[in-house]
């Protein structure tokens, strides 16, 4: 394994980035689209559901890619190697399913501050993930785009009406967050060395596959009760754009650009969701406007640049 963090894929860096700031957006206006309109929903039935119009998504988008490039390379000759299929479904159980599961219950026992604070450290443990398992060094320039992009995000979240709280009672949901945080860095980071031997669509369409039955099968009691309210027009526009965009696509493109950056430089787009979501709330949810998420803002864009920067390094 080499010691630097370096792109494994032909993809253009600034391709790269452009797909995961696309990415990022999708993940960003979905929290909007679940707070304007699954207040009154099953947040397990939501979750299924749109699950399953991932999987269809995504197979739908992986049998293009087999029809339309059948034998596209995706590494080179020497690096060639059969797919670790135990390592697949680690990632599969890691991302697609115990990260949701362990998400949802987090959001239910601990605060909204909390919750984006917690989540605003997944860079930094993807990093340090990908530095004592894959030995990945990144330069010191990076880590301070990390550490700008984290303080940034800290402001951003800390100041958009959602309470920071210590209190014992929501302990175990802020275990939950960090766990599901820890989760999905160690599923990024897993999912690199993957990547080389298979394309994202694919990656994507196989964890959805293997982990939608059991998202289904959670809920499998509450479907036929839940069914009519989950085709009233607002709850249904919310899983389409869910479960076609916000995860169908959006799954196949961060790992599309997790194979061409790598997993720590990837990972810090995840706090463009908070910016997103805090910019959309100002928009279109008339939440209050702060200047100091303006601060928050700049800081976490100057991050993400000195991220790149590293990355020509």
């Amino acid at each position: 394994m080499t010691t630097t963090e370096q792109p494994t894929d032909s993809i253009n860096h600034w391709l790269a980035d452009g797909i995961l700031l696309v990415t990022a957006m999708l993940w960003g206006i979905n929290i909007l689209v679940f707070k304007s309109t699954i207040s009154d929903f099953d947040p397990w039935v939501f979750n299924a559901l749109r699950m399953v119009l991932a999987t269809f998504t995504l197979g739908g988008l992986a049998l293009g890619e087999a029809v339309l490039w059948p034998n596209r390379p995706n590494r080179s000759t020497t690096e060639r190697r059969r797919t670790h299929w135990p390592r697949v479904l680690v990632f599969c159980l890691m991302n697609g399913f115990f990260y949701l599961i362990i998400f949802v219950k987090g959001i239910e026992l601990t605060t909204a501050g909390n919750t984006a604070l917690i989540l605003a450290s997944m860079p930094m443990w993807t990093a340090i993930i990908s530095f004592l398992v894959l030995s990945e060094r990144l330069p010191r320039v990076t880590w301070l785009g990390l550490l700008v992009t984290f303080v940034g995000t800290v402001i951003v979240t800390t100041q958009s009406g959602g309470a920071v709280s210590l209190e014992s009672q929501y302990f175990l949901g802020n275990l939950c967050m960090l766990t599901a945080s820890l989760a999905w860095a160690g599923g990024t980071v897993l999912s690199r060395p993957i990547l080389q031997t298979m394309s994202p669509l694919r990656l994507a369409f196989i964890s959805a596959l293997l982990t939608t039955p059991l998202h289904i099968l959670i809920v499998a009691k509450q479907l036929p009760e839940a069914w009519p309210q989950a085709l009233e027009a607002k709850n249904w526009i919310a899983i389409v754009y869910s479960g076609i965009f916000s995860t169908g696509i959006a799954y196949a493109t961060w790992h599309a650009g997790v194979r061409a950056v790598g997993a720590s430089h990837a990972s810090v787009y995840q706090n463009v969701v908070t910016l997103v979501a805090v910019i959309g709330g100002w928009i279109f949810l008339r939440e209050k406007f702060l200047y100091v998420q303006l601060l928050g803002g700049t800081l976490t864009i100057a991050g993400l640049l000195l991220m790149r920067y590293g990355r020509r390094g």
